[in-house]
């Protein structure tokens, strides 16, 4: 399992089922959510940040869905 960095600087293994959850909770359609967290997976490697990974999603989804890329964009975790 490949680890990612998130932005507290812990590492963490890349979970393929929480990006696909996060996209379809920002309004991406079923195949659209599958089709880009199968890249995006492809192009993740060890030490690759969680801001990276936000705008590789965000790059591959504006092309299918401006409402869903603009909700996925803004979101905001909040911090601990």
């Amino acid at each position: 399992m490949v680890k990612v960095k998130k932005r507290s600087g812990s590492m963490e293994d890349f979970d393929k089922a929480k990006l696909k959850a996060s996209l379809k909770k920002a309004g991406a359609e079923e195949e659209h959510a599958t089709k880009i967290t199968e890249t995006v997976a492809g192009k993740v490697q060890k030490g690759t940040t969680t801001a990276m990974i936000k705008r590789m999603v965000a790059t591959e989804l504006r092309g299918m869905d401006q409402k869903a890329t603009q909700a996925y964009e803004t979101f905001t975790k909040p911090t601990k």
